[in-house]
């Protein structure tokens, strides 16, 4: 009868305590042993602990493949401006030639001085003028500048004793493609052309074409 109230009391006090400690009471040596709740609720919580984990990692996986997504169509968005800023610059949008185009830069220095056009070439160190050559005979060959904004002949030079200048001469003189022919055959704003070696060489932003002598046509080099 005591030993009943002595277990009722300790069981009492193994409540009252929250079953923060295990009690083990038995009647006898070969009682088996009883789970404290404290136990009990562990084992539980340690099965359950691993779903949150789970949620975890799948919740990243598709933050993860978000950013993939996002990071993908940012890059798709960057070729295509790419792609049409190069076109641009084959357009000639990389270049600025002002008001005055290559053909009224050559009328303008024809207008000053009466020869054959050598080449045209817009000057980009900041002044921002052309730079056209005609050749008059001989071996004399005038550089006038031609303002790019206003057309007006700026400046001359004039350099009598150029070696090359009489066989340019001659071959442009008998060719039915002009400087300006040839600038008219690239569909680009056009910032230079220049004969050499036997054709003329046209540039227009950032690409570069060659024009023959015999007909306005133009081919792409590269």
């Amino acid at each position: 009868m005591k030993r009943n109230a002595v277990i009722a009391a300790l069981t009492a006090v193994a409540v009252i305590g929250g079953g923060a400690a295990a009690v083990a009471v038995s009647s006898g040596d070969d009682a088996p042993a009883t789970a404290s709740p404290a136990d009990r609720v562990s084992l539980v919580s340690g099965q359950e602990s691993t779903a949150p984990a789970d949620r975890d990692d799948d919740q990243d996986a598709k933050d993860d493949d978000r950013d993939d997504q996002r990071d993908a169509k940012d890059d798709d968005r960057d070729d295509a401006k790419d792609d049409q800023d190069d076109q641009r610059n084959d357009k000639g949008a990389a270049a600025d030639p002002g008001n005055v185009t290559v053909a009224q830069a050559v009328a303008a220095a024809l207008n000053h001085t009466s020869g054959t056009v050598l080449s045209a070439d817009l000057d980009d160190d900041g002044d921002r003028r052309w730079e056209v050559e005609v050749a008059t005979g001989g071996s004399t060959v005038h550089e006038i500048e031609v303002d790019s904004t206003t057309g007006k002949v700026v400046r001359t030079e004039t350099d009598r004793d150029d070696d090359d200048a009489a066989a340019e001469l001659k071959a442009v003189q008998g060719a039915k493609v002009s400087a300006r022919d040839a600038a008219a055959a690239v569909d680009a704003t056009v910032t230079s052309v220049e004969f050499d070696d036997g054709h003329w060489e046209v540039e227009a932003g950032e690409a570069d074409w060659t024009v023959p002598l015999d007909t306005p046509r133009a081919s792409r080099e590269g």
